[in-house]
């Protein structure tokens, strides 16, 4: 299945795509559309014990890629509030561990990435439009 591309407006700095060489069949083409800037995301927590000083790790469970972010976080109603920006990708699972700076595990848990606002009807694979993209 392929997605066509009936209109590309100005795009800017936001278009990448899977490889420098792009071939065209009639009228299909395959893109890859991600926003660069990162934005900040906020994520409560319960917690075993409290720490301002934590280690966040994000292990991508796709690419097999760890990154772990040194935060200071507060206390907020009894749970651990984090603010963190990281350049998540759609429909990508990450397992997700906060230790102190000993690395005891203070909480774990997964993250699923989604650009869909919808969530109590959050579907997987979501068509629109017969799988047309309108740019």
């Amino acid at each position: 299945m392929s997605l066509k591309v009936i209109h590309i407006g100005s795009i800017g700095d936001d278009l990448t795509v899977d490889s420098t060489l792009i071939s065209v069949d009639n009228d299909i083409i395959t893109v890859d559309q991600t926003i660069q800037n990162p934005q900040d995301y906020e994520l409560k927590v319960p917690y075993r014990f409290f720490t301002s000083n934590i280690k966040l790790s994000l292990w991508n469970e796709i690419k097999e890629v760890e990154t772990i972010l040194d935060l200071v976080v507060v206390e907020v109603d009894g749970q651990m509030l984090l603010t963190f920006q990281h350049d998540f990708e759609d429909g990508t699972t990450y397992e997700v561990k906060i230790t102190d700076t000993n690395n005891k595990l203070i909480w774990r848990g997964k993250i699923l990435a989604t650009i869909q606002t919808d969530l109590e009807n959050y579907i997987l694979h979501k068509v629109v439009d017969n799988n047309i993209i309108k740019i």
